[in-house]
């Protein structure tokens, strides 16, 4: 394999990691949103109402 070769397949993994993991990131990003923006309107503490949600959603 030259360089070019390996380049592109780095390329292509690169691109296929952010396919498989960019959903799974945004969920979570807009579920810790949702939890963080609840915890800021009721005032509840808890940590483990942070985790639960993403672990189920996820």
């Amino acid at each position: 394999m030259n360089e070019a070769n390996t380049l592109e397949v780095a390329r292509e993994a690169v691109l296929v990691l952010l396919q498989v993991s960019g959903p799974i990131m945004v969920i979570s990003l807009v579920v810790g949103l949702i939890i963080s923006l609840f915890q800021a309107l009721t005032q509840i503490q808890e940590m483990t109402l942070t985790f639960v949600p993403k672990i189920i959603v996820v």
